[in-house]
């Protein structure tokens, strides 16, 4: 591995992306744009111009194996940590947002400039000139394994506050985590699925791919699984790190392909995270059994709506979502409903677990119904004491009276009664 240090302006950054295409910020091992607000972005261009420290860039440098035309190497640098600074400077250049009204003001060889709330092209020539004159410390890396590549950005990130979702992904190797990102561009998962802003920052989707291939593995590979937890899913990343075959990307693939096509490029408030693993590996079944892609969204939209099963599916939701006997039952009782909305059996890999769930549910039915018995017994109870509670004292004394009468006289009265008598 070999480091070297560089100075990029901002003009020359513009002129590698733009113009020559030979600054690429699409390497697979990096986190998605768009995760700074406003005020972040504001403050970067701020430092720039204010001569703020801003945290130095770090580049692969590859061949690219052509030539211009004076016949020199065109190399391609791939940013590796950097990428949030470098693409919000240039979407500033584009005019793609105004910095914020809270900006302070800058200075430049002793004249003040206000630049709060203006677009790049408000700002006067002088900001202009110094903006893009700024100079950035590039380190770049050559001669470097996907390995050397993936350490390197977990060492840059240690401190930073990557979620584990992105730490996991930088952990299941270079080769499977360009197909993650692949699986992350279907219109399903990009445009369907019911992802908060938040939850996208926090890689959540890339959260539910992982999840998803871990059932898989489990019920085709015959994997063991303690659950989905975040622990969990970082050893499976590693795991799977160079052993992840084209049979399991094909699976996976697959039911991505199916559920674009089932769903439209609308969201769909009923994929939520908490159910998209079920959802995905019943679109592997959907296919097996030759299900069109709108009848399973209609099935889908049933389970929602209609189906009885839906308060049990419910009730394994929430708190202690992903331990595994949580999982296990949303992914049986889903199992469940598509065999009976399709008249159809169950996945026979999920076979046992269905029938030890229908058991479970069986049990607490049977619980419930003995609870409504229970109550009338207890209430006809209180219903006799409170009847015997309201007999008036003097029929009380009455019913007394007439015992007494009925009672039969002793054979003997002691004489120390009678005396007393």
């Amino acid at each position: 591995m070999i480091k070297g240090k560089q100075n990029w302006t901002v003009s020359n950054i513009k002129k590698m992306y733009e113009s020559k295409q030979v600054l690429s910020f699409s390497h697979p091992i990096q986190r998605s744009s768009e995760l700074w607000d406003i005020m972040q972005k504001s403050l970067l261009i701020h430092s720039m111009l204010a001569n703020y420290p801003i945290p130095n860039i770090y580049v692969l440098r590859e061949d690219s194996r052509q030539v211009d035309d004076k016949g020199k190497h065109i190399f391609i640098f791939s940013v590796i940590d950097g990428k949030q600074r470098l693409t919000n400077v240039l979407s500033f250049l584009r005019g793609e947002y105004a910095l914020s009204d809270n900006v302070p003001d800058v200075t430049i060889e002793e004249e003040t400039y206000s630049i709060a709330g203006k677009y790049f092209a408000d700002l006067d020539e002088p900001v202009k000139y110094e903006l893009q004159r700024y100079k950035f410390e590039i380190y770049s890396f050559e001669e470097c394994s996907n390995d050397d590549v993936e350490e390197i950005f977990f060492r840059l990130n240690n401190a930073t506050p990557l979620t584990k979702a992105q730490v996991a992904k930088a952990k299941v190797g270079t080769s499977n985590a360009i197909f993650i990102n692949k699986l992350l561009g279907t219109r399903f998962m990009s445009e369907s699925c019911n992802f908060s802003r938040a939850q996208r920052k926090n890689s959540d989707d890339q959260r539910v791919i992982l999840q998803s291939a871990m059932l898989f593995d489990r019920n085709y590979k015959g994997m063991e699984i303690t659950d989905l937890s975040e622990k969990s899913i970082m050893e499976y990343a590693e795991s799977i790190k160079g052993n992840f075959s084209a049979q399991q990307e094909n699976i996976l693939l697959s039911a991505f392909e199916y559920l674009s096509d089932a769903f439209p490029p609308e969201i769909n408030k009923n994929l939520r995270k908490i159910v998209l693993p079920m959802v995905i590996y019943m679109a592997d079944y959907a296919l097996d059994k030759d299900v069109k892609g709108m009848y399973f969204r209609q099935w889908l939209d049933f389970f929602f709506s209609e189906d009885v099963l839906l308060e049990d599916f419910n009730q394994n939701c929430g708190s202690g979502s992903t331990k595994l006997v949580k999982v296990n039952a949303r992914l049986a009782i889903m199992a469940m409903s598509f065999a009976n909305y399709f008249e159809t059996d169950v996945p026979e890999e999920l076979a046992e677990l269905v029938a030890e769930v229908k058991e479970q549910i069986a049990e607490k039915a049977e619980e419930q119904a003995a609870i409504p018995d229970a109550a009338d017994a207890l209430s006809e109870e209180l219903q006799e004491e409170t009847e015997a509670e309201d007999i008036p004292e003097n029929e009380s004394e009455d019913k007394e009276e007439e015992q007494g009468e009925c009672d039969p006289l002793p054979d003997h009265i002691p004489t120390e009664e009678v005396a007393e008598g």
